[in-house]
């Protein structure tokens, strides 16, 4: 043997040997068409000893460019040898996208036209892995892109089969026939339509391709598309122009499919793209048998808008009402009775749709269409006609503290002429004025003023001169403020705020500014935000002042109203705060409420009067309908129900089809509930999770019980062992005219103001109103010997502290609600868990771990954990799984209230529970790791009196707040650092400048400091007193280091590891309150010209400004430049859009940003937030899996359970909370389902269909707990 043949020999083994052991791997890959084969190309190479072969594939394959060279020159080889499925190196080197390899095997004169057993050529074999330069190669070579396989199929059928959309977009540039048709013929269109690929479908339609050409079956690709549900392609195909009626073999239509299949989205786009409903298949049926045989009703009642023919009859002469009968669809049969269709049709056996039902056994349709076979159902359809009359009444909304004269105003609003006479004499004087007289801002140990009103008092008046109302008398107890937020939120209404004008000054700005903020917070900002970010729409607000006949420098005018300069100029003063937030009425009232048919009382109705004009003209009609069963109500069922006037949803739609009119569909009742809450003849209740409730006299449910329940002194309260509670027999003794003491209960549970509990095997109930228990002793005890770690954070409204505490009851319910639900009483320790509740606290004992969570009046919440340190990941999520409940509470009641969460120092956490307090005593643990960053402790200091201003947050240009506070923040105890310090350290941790915020050397080792042109109001707050000790002032003042992740995560690394800072998330995550007040600052002309147009700039988004510039004037265009931003931007992230604010010197900005955007999201399992795809990506890339960033604070963190030490993270989504603008709920919407319209709460009819009574979305429950996976 001579050395060239040895070399060769060994070169060949070596081969061999390589493909042997990938053999397995590989074997399925080398044969497109015998996929189910045994046998790949390299093992057949090798029964045949062509070893050659073997390692010619092998090397083409591998792409092992090398030895394949090696290969080509040590032997004459013949390149393009094939195997047994006519495959050559060049397919191989094709299919796997070597394009060096396919370079060389075209040097060496392969056969670039070759073809294998099936017909592939090598575009065929590039195009199906995607693999575009090769595909350029070969069709520089002259290789043609329109070659047929055996199949028919081309190049372009078989990218588009596998998704690759930039293959095709590449073929179509180079002339591939977007038209070509294989043995099934189909086109790449209709291929791509199949496999929902809506991107390559839309680059064919770009190209030309004929949308109209079928495959054998007849189907084109919209057919396949609308079978397949592929929304997106249906849309895309019917804007390009394609055919809507073709039908295929069996007559079917894209229509006839999509209600066979119940794609509404499809059908409902189809219909209004305008496709012809009434074409009917080979069985003689339309589009309307279908969805009557599905039961979709949103396509019945599209195509009957739309003209279509109802009477049609199929093969079988029956008609759609016959086949909603047969299967039980009563909605369907109603909607076609009140369209008009004929109910004595029979089909061939004789039978109407009466008969039909009866006999499947559908007894509710019996009952409707025996009783529309009379004469009557004209009458029935003609109480649905709009009239051209207005609502008779809309609410208004009374509020004030108390002895502001609410009660008397409504009583003389409605006093007759005669009366008036009469009346003033009657009513006592008005009482002495005592300068010392509490304000509204009271503690809860206030006692009841027997003069005031209890709840909200609800009279339906007719007002002297004309104009009926709905007056609604908001107590200004304090206890009442938490129940407010279910009566507050609509728009369509009056809103009337009473102040003393006897108060002096402070006081009575204290009480405005109060009522004030408590309605803007409540009152959910609607999109889109116009300039300066006003909502959409604005609170309508009329401001009286009383008394004014015993106040010396109120004058009387001629024409009869009472003017005092004093007052107007303060009250212009805190109307232009608000100017942005509420629709202030031009003129302030200033009346004598005892006296009635006085001429400033003509003028205040005058104003009610011009106002509902205008409300009314945006709402729809009175309607014969409504009017009965107005009268219905009135008449009959307060009088039946008198002791207990409340029906539950679904029995209450069933007495008003059975009473008032057969033919109301759902979406008539859900019309009718708006219409009659709008009026203030009915409260919805959302009982979740029990059905939803109606309560038709709202007077009884607001004044009469829970007025009676939080004024009745406590004299029926009991004492369990650890909490107040109140037995079934309590609630008895208090309502004694109510059968069933259990009814009641169901609307404190709707209303959130109690939770059932069983004690000692019995059920109580516990109202954290109610409750009087003092402070525990021995709560937060350190106990000898054991190493706590500790975690915490200070709850602090960004305007007013008053407004935390009517929500704190609320999160005491719910955190009673958490520990009862199923899930924490499985995973979360059972008998291990404990929670005592008293007035101004609660604590939550989970096996070793504590939680404490106080009101610290009068400046915030405090919320903080401890545990040993072998639970450092339990305490992080139970926690943050707390932080996440109260911000879901703070949401639901307040959803524009800006709550910020302060972490507080972990070593003075540490400090405060060590009895020598002079010395600073620090875990071994904190010290042990490198420090993230540390913090400089400053002596304490009084905190800066600047307060945010609700009407324009942070500006520079307005008075500040300072009368807000009585007390200034002073922090004896803890150190605080704001969200604005923690982000300040992170930008400063990874390398942004930012001298101008800090100061600090470019090392490991930063210090915070605060700056001396502005001082910081972030580095200390209060706790309790005003004055800090001698002791703990001496301590504060030494110098310490903060580690962050003590201070965010209970000292673990592997938790820290699993986060996404904040500031590295996209601008895309900015909330409506961030995007609100960003508007505030941006949308109004800068003095240096800092406005949203140097914004842009900054941004490098200059391009934008003529472009916005010229849309609508009265829109944001902050907003607008945020959205663009985000929509087009997405790898702007926080961190350089701060750092840009700080460019331009916007430091009020920063600040909003800072201490609004999240400290830190979870990762995915690659260490990266996942984010939304976009629609330009393919579709094969991008099947998303997504997290929404939507919140805007710690809390609200997507956060997952983090199981097997927290290497794994299950997401979970967070429903928005928004205002619905009629019903005058807050509602939650949940960011799966398809909403109607942007920021619209009310479902779509898909929803409505699917969920019967949902007349409102609901979903009160707090988030999932990613505690529990740690707990157990």
């Amino acid at each position: 043997m001579n050395l060239f043949e040895y070399n060769f020999n060994e070169l060949t083994y070596f081969f061999l040997f390589k493909s042997q052991l990938r053999l397995s791997s590989i074997s399925s890959a080398i044969s497109l068409d015998n996929l189910d084969s045994n046998i790949s190309g390299r093992s057949y190479a090798e029964d045949n000893d062509d070893f050659v072969l073997t390692a010619l594939l092998c090397a083409a394959e591998d792409g092992d460019l090398a030895n394949i060279k090696k290969l080509c020159n040590l032997a004459t080889i013949d390149v393009n040898k094939d195997n047994k499925h006519g495959e050559t190196a060049l397919h191989f080197s094709c299919g796997a996208g070597h394009l060096d390899i396919v370079k060389l095997l075209a040097d060496r004169k392969a056969n670039l036209m070759v073809v294998d057993g099936s017909g592939n050529n090598a575009i065929y074999w590039a195009a199906r892995q995607g693999h575009v330069p090769i595909i350029t190669f070969l069709h520089e070579k002259g290789v043609p892109i329109n070659v047929s396989n055996r199949n028919g199929e081309t190049s372009l059928h078989v990218a588009a089969r596998y998704g690759h959309a930039h293959v095709v977009e590449h073929l179509c540039k180079l002339g591939g026939n977007v038209d070509c048709q294989d043995d099934e013929e189909d086109t790449p269109l209709i291929v791509a339509a199949w496999h929902d690929y809506s991107r390559i479908c839309r680059i064919l339609c770009s190209a030309g391709a004929d949308l109209n050409i079928r495959n054998k079956e007849g189907e084109t690709g919209l057919i396949c598309a609308a079978q397949r549900g592929n929304a997106e392609i249906v849309q895309i195909l019917t804007n390009n122009k394609a055919h809507l009626d073709l039908q295929d073999k069996r007559g079917l239509s894209a229509l006839h499919f999509a209600c066979k299949r119940q794609q509404i989205p499809i059908a409902l786009t189809l219909i209004h793209a305008g496709c012809n409903i009434n074409i009917t298949d080979n069985n003689n049926e339309t589009s309307l048998h279908y969805a009557s045989r599905e039961g979709l009703l949103p396509i019945v009642e599209a195509l009957t808008s739309f003209g279509c023919r109802m009477d049609m009859k199929n093969k079988a002469d029956a008609t759609p009402l016959h086949l909603a009968a047969r299967h039980g669809h009563i909605e369907i049969a109603r909607f076609l009775c009140l369209a008009g269709l004929n109910l004595s049709i029979q089909d061939k056996d004789g039978r109407t749709a009466c008969q039909l039902a009866e006999i499947n056994g559908n007894t509710e349709i019996v009952q409707l269409l025996k009783s529309l076979s009379m004469d009557n159902r004209a009458v029935f359809m003609e109480q649905f006609v709009p009239t051209k009359q207005p609502l008779k009444r809309i609410k208004l909304k009374i509020f004030g503290s108390c002895d502001s004269g609410k009660t008397t105003l409504v009583d003389t609003l409605k006093c007759s002429f005669l009366n008036s006479f009469f009346r003033r004499n009657r009513l006592n004087s008005t009482k002495k004025y005592n300068p010392n007289r509490k304000s509204i801002v009271i503690d809860d140990s206030e006692t009841f003023n027997l003069n005031s009103s209890n709840g909200v008092g609800v009279q339906q008046i007719t007002c002297t001169g004309g104009g009926q109302y709905s007056a609604w008398d908001f107590a200004g107890v304090e206890i009442y403020h938490s129940i407010y937020d279910h009566f507050i939120g609509d728009f369509n209404c009056i809103h009337v705020l009473l102040f003393n004008i006897l108060d002096d000054i402070q006081q009575l700005e204290q009480n405005l500014v109060y009522w004030l903020e408590f309605l803007r917070v409540r009152i959910s900002v609607q999109e889109p935000l116009g300039f300066n970010g006003r909502s959409a729409q604005l609170a309508k607000i009329v401001l009286i002042g009383t008394h004014a006949d015993l106040v010396p420098d109120c004058i009387k005018s001629d024409d009869g109203d009472y003017t005092c300069e004093r007052v107007q100029i303060f009250i212009n003063h805190i109307k232009s705060r608000y100017i942005d937030d509420f629709d202030f009425h031009d003129k302030i009232f200033l009346l004598d409420t005892r006296a009635a048919w006085t001429q400033s009382i003509k003028h205040l109705i005058s104003c009610f009067n011009s106002y509902k004009e205008r409300i009314c003209q945006k709402l729809k009609p009175t309607t014969i309908f409504l009017d009965r069963s107005i009268c219905h109500i009135q008449q009959q069922w307060r009088k039946i129900y008198g002791h207990f006037p409340i029906m539950s949803w679904s029995r209450f739609v069933e007495c008003v089809r059975q009473e008032v009119n057969p033919l109301a569909s759902d979406e008539h009742m859900r019309e009718l509930v708006q219409q009659l809450q709008i009026m203030g003849e009915i409260l919805y209740l959302e009982g979740d999770p029990q059905e939803d409730l109606i309560c038709f006299d709202p007077n009884w449910l607001c004044q009469t019980i829970l007025g009676r329940l939080f004024s009745h002194q406590r004299n029926c309260k009991r004492y369990s062992s650890s909490n107040e509670t109140f037995a079934l027999t309590d609630i008895r003794n208090l309502f004694p005219e109510i059968s069933d003491p259990i009814d009641l209960l169901q609307i404190f549970n709707a209303y959130d103001l109690c939770t059932q509990i069983d004690i000692n095997g019995e059920y109580e109930f516990e109202f954290p109103q109610l409750n009087t228990i003092e402070i525990m002793s021995d709560l937060w005890e350190k106990r000898s010997g054991v190493q706590y770690i500790y975690i915490g954070c200070e709850i602090r409204s960004r305007t007013l502290s008053s407004l935390l505490w009517s929500v704190f009851p609320r999160i005491q319910v719910q955190l009673r609600r958490l520990i009862m639900s199923n899930e924490f009483v499985q995973h979360g320790g059972g008998d291990d868990v404990e929670l005592f509740q008293w007035t101004e606290g609660s604590k939550l004992v989970v096996g070793m771990i504590e939680l404490l969570l106080t009101k610290n009046i009068p400046t915030h919440l405090e919320l903080k954990a401890r545990g040993q340190t072998q639970h450092r990941e339990q305490i992080f999520y139970l926690f943050h799984d707390i932080l996440s409940l109260i911000e879901h509470v703070f949401n639901q009641m307040c959803p524009m209230l800006q709550i910020e969460q302060h972490y507080i120092s972990t070593k003075h956490l540490h400090l405060n529970q060590i009895s020598t307090i002079n010395s600073l005593h620090l875990p071994p643990s904190t010290t042990k790791r490198r420090h993230l960053t540390n913090f400089t402790s400053l002596p304490i200091i009084e905190r800066d009196s600047t307060l945010l201003i609700p009407g324009s947050p942070c500006s520079t240009q307005s008075i500040p707040f300072a009368f807000i506070e009585s007390k200034v923040n002073v922090s004896p105890y803890y150190r605080t650092y704001s969200p604005k310090v923690v982000v300040q350290t992170l930008m400063q941790q990874y390398g942004i400048n930012q001298t101008s915020i800090l100061d600090g050397n470019n090392n490991n080792n930063h210090h915070l400091t605060l700056i001396k042109q502005h001082p910081s109001t972030d580095s200390l707050n209060s706790c309790h007193s005003q004055t800090p000790s001698k002791e703990i002032a001496h301590i504060t003042s030494i110098d310490f280091d903060e580690d962050l992740i003590d201070l965010l995560c209970c000292g673990s690394n592997e938790i820290f590891s699993n986060l996404v800072m904040g500031i590295d998330l996209p601008i895309s995550i900015f909330t409506l309150k961030t995007r609100h007040l960003l508007c505030r600052l941006f949308d109004k002309q800068d003095k240096m010209g800092r406005d949203w147009c140097l914004l842009a700039i900054a941004l490098q988004q200059q391009h934008l400004i003529p472009q916005l510039d010229q849309e609508d004037i009265f829109q944001s265009k902050t907003d607008q430049l945020l959205e663009e931003l985000g929509r087009k931007n997405s790898a702007l992230t926080i961190r350089y859009f701060l750092q840009k604010l700080l460019d331009i010197d916007r430091r009020d900005a920063f600040e909003v940003v800072a201490n609004t955007c999240p400290i830190f999201q979870f990762a995915n399992n690659n260490g990266a937030v996942i984010q939304p795809s976009s629609n330009e990506q393919d579709q094969l890339d991008s099947h998303d899996s997504g997290i929404q960033n939507s919140n805007n604070t710690i809390a609200s963190l997507n956060r997952g359970l983090l199981s097997s030490g927290c290497k794994k993270r299950s997401e979970v989504c967070r429903a928005n909370v928004d205002c619905c603008p009629v019903m005058g709920h807050r509602m939650v919407c949940a960011p799966h389902l398809e909403i109607c319209g942007k920021k619209i709460c009310c479902i779509t009819e898909v929803e409505e269909q699917e969920e019967k009574q949902a007349a409102i979305i609901r979903n009160r429950r707090p988030k999932q707990n990613r505690f529990l996976k740690h707990i157990a």
